[in-house]
């Protein structure tokens, strides 16, 4: 099949993003606009065969591309519509963005109204909380964690970060009080660190959402796991590439998980400082995995599976899915 043809048919996808950070996907435009450094008009950060050296040298990234331009409530709106307008144009009907809890000086209420405005008609939006497991805990509880949890505009809560830092049991309570209200739970592991990271996370914070999880395929044990406990992993299979977890596309397991029979979804994580979009993630499934239309359909399909969505609008979107399947693998027979 073409590239065009694959281009065409993640087109037709109706689509999930379900691991998106806000701070990572602030559009190359309003960055240039805002930023206080001049931007190339190509930076080598978002060249394809560009690798960071380190977390920390992708953490100048974002600082340059998000913290010195969403400075004000107002900003925090117009990114966040325009980022709903982009993803929407890829037909993307259902996210989940998470934002850092304390990055933002403004009173809970009035950060999650601002992350709220702009949603689509037919786009489902939801604003997930992230605790970030390398900063100081105590300055995550400072920036009124609990406020955010109890806040009704929150759909869930994250722990991120640096994977080889910290300890996630010390948000527990606050993963008890989320329990409790019926929020959305999951969180980062098996990214920079391996399958032990991933254990203890399923272990300790009872989730059954993982973003990331993608080094699980090094343990037979958790492999099993992953099926017999339904455990849905979010990866993001461009950012892995680019921060050196695996050497390129064609050696990511995106497509050895999915054919284990392990629930796997496919997103973009920080789309600007990795300059990828959600409609190149899956292509790159068909061109550079070799994965088949009915396989990169299920994946999609996953999506829904696990979204917060009433059942009668996921169920659409799987039949939907299902027809674009079968009228592409008819156009290219």
């Amino acid at each position: 099949m073409t590239q065009d043809q694959i281009k065409d048919f993640v087109e037709r996808l109706p689509k999930c993003e379900l691991h998106l950070h806000f701070e990572g996907a602030v559009p190359m435009g309003l960055v240039r606009r805002w930023c206080i450094d001049p931007i190339p008009d190509r930076p080598k950060w978002r060249e394809h065969d560009y690798r960071y050296r380190s977390f920390a040298d992708f953490g100048q990234v974002i600082d340059l591309t998000w913290r010195e331009t969403c400075n004000s409530l107002e900003r925090l709106e117009g990114v966040s519509t325009r980022i709903y307008e982009q993803l929407f144009g890829q037909n993307v009907r259902y996210l989940e963005m998470s934002f850092g809890v304390g990055a933002y000086p403004y009173p809970p209420d009035e950060t999650l109204a601002a992350f709220k405005s702009g949603v689509p008609d037919g786009m489902t939006v939801k604003i997930i909380g992230a605790l970030s497991r390398d900063r100081d805990v105590g300055a995550v509880r400072l920036a009124r964690a609990t406020e955010y949890i109890d806040a009704d505009a929150l759909d869930g809560v994250d722990i991120h970060g640096n994977e080889t830092v910290g300890d996630p049991k010390v948000f527990l309570d606050l993963y008890e009080r989320a329990r409790f209200r019926g929020l959305i739970l999951k969180a980062h592991a098996g990214e920079l660190c391996g399958p032990e990271s991933v254990e203890q996370m399923l272990d300790t914070m009872k989730v059954n959402r993982i973003q990331h999880g993608v080094r699980g395929v090094e343990s037979e044990r958790l492999m099993k796991r992953f099926v017999d406990e339904g455990i849905c992993l979010d990866l993001c299979p461009w950012s892995n590439v680019k921060l050196g977890v695996y050497p390129d596309l064609e050696t990511h397991p995106v497509a050895d998980l999915h054919r284990a029979g392990v629930r796997v979804t496919v997103n973009t994580d920080d789309p600007t400082p990795f300059g990828q979009t959600l409609t190149d993630e899956y292509g790159w499934l068909m061109s550079r995995r070799e994965m088949t239309s009915k396989e990169v359909g299920q994946i999609a399909k996953n999506g829904f599976v696990v979204a917060d969505l009433p059942d009668m609008v996921m169920n659409q979107a799987i039949l939907e899915i299902d027809d674009v399947v079968t009228a592409f693998s008819e156009e290219t027979t």
